[in-house]
């Protein structure tokens, strides 16, 4: 069987590239660029290029660079859409990242993922001014009046997801609305839980900080207590080390009073959950402990681990991608998106009252 010319190699890597989105927010490489990250001579990296030429997967404009045909893109040239999600290693944003990427395929959308290190990252001011429409994850951090500009203005179209950016005039989509989070706390006290603590090590951005206020709001309209053990991560940072730690301390003070423990994330509950193994406390018995939102892996843990199941946002997400590729530039809806149902997946990590 003959070799394979090294040549249609070299095609292949540029329209993997291409369909990924590689180059929907930055231009194509030339041909001796090309040859260099992909390893090969500039006449192999030239004749790559030119086949795409004929195959119209690739036009050479009148400065002699390139770009990627609008043939090949077909539709999906019309609409540009980016993915902003803070640089950081969490199951939850992997997740979200991958929704985002599923709801945009069989939609006349070309989508770019693109991670930034902070809001003055460059990434941040190209993708939300050379894409169509910029989907954005917030971090921890503050957003900078700067940057909160960009993102108000007329020529640019952007949703939040997961965090409540309304008041800066914003689109957002909050994954659990305050009814959905009030399920955790109504589960608990229907397991006989009058004390309900709270657990946080995330950074305080608005999503926590709501989160908090309805815990708290909660414990104090049912009459119950509770305490809150806070210790925020910074911005990027691992909060799962952060609440191994505090949980070991929160135990040592006060492992005969708890009986149920809301953590903000995922994370928290499950470094929680292995405090308490530390210290031979049984988690669903001698304490429960729950989450307000749950990773996909929640219901694989020992125990298995009580939360809100993450909804499907791609309908969610659809009248957003809608209003990326049409001329309106306001948002022509209402700025807070939230699902209409949710699931709480009542796991062995909660269990009735200690007596």
């Amino acid at each position: 069987m003959p070799r394979r010319a090294v040549f249609t190699d070299v095609m292949d890597v540029i329209e993997r590239r291409i369909a990924a989105g590689e180059f929907m927010l930055r231009d194509l490489p030339g041909e001796r660029k090309l040859a260099e990250e992909v390893g090969v001579s500039y006449m192999t990296a030239r004749k790559a290029v030119t086949k795409l030429i004929e195959k119209q997967v690739l036009s050479r404009r009148a400065n002699g660079s390139l770009e990627v045909h609008e043939a090949f893109l077909g539709e999906k040239a019309n609409c540009q859409v980016a993915l902003l999600a803070p640089a950081f290693a969490s199951t939850h944003l992997a997740r979200c990242r991958l929704a985002v990427s599923s709801a945009t395929e069989g939609k006349a959308i070309q989508f770019r993922a693109v991670e930034y290190v902070h809001w003055d990252d460059a990434a941040v001011r190209e993708a939300v001014e050379l894409s169509d429409g910029c989907v954005i994850i917030p971090s921890t951090e503050p957003i900078p009046e700067r940057v909160s500009r960009v993102f108000r203005s007329e020529t640019s179209k952007v949703v939040f997801l997961d965090g409540d950016l309304t008041e800066h005039g914003l689109p957002s989509i909050r994954l659990f609305g305050p009814q959905h989070i009030e399920e955790i706390f109504e589960h608990l006290w229907s397991l006989g839980h009058r004390r309900i603590d709270c657990l946080n090590t995330q950074g305080r951005n608005d999503e926590i900080e709501s989160r908090i206020d309805q815990w708290s709001l909660f414990v104090e309209t049912k009459g119950g207590t509770g305490q809150l053990f806070d210790d925020p991560a910074p911005p990027y940072a691992d909060p799962i080390g952060r609440a191994h730690r505090k949980m070991h301390e929160v135990l040592a003070e006060h492992r005969h009073e708890l009986s149920a423990v809301v953590c903000t994330t995922a994370p928290a509950a499950l470094a929680a959950m292995r405090a308490c193994h530390d210290l031979g406390v049984r988690v669903g018995d001698e304490v429960s402990l729950c989450t307000i939102n749950n990773e996909p892996t929640g219901k694989y843990f020992y125990p298995s681990l009580t939360g809100l199941e993450m909804p499907n946002i791609g309908p969610m997400l659809e009248p957003f991608f809608e209003w990326f590729a049409g001329p309106d530039r306001s948002w022509p809806a209402d700025l807070l998106v939230t699902p209409s149902v949710s699931t709480l997946l009542k796991g062995e990590s909660t269990g009735p009252a200690p007596r």
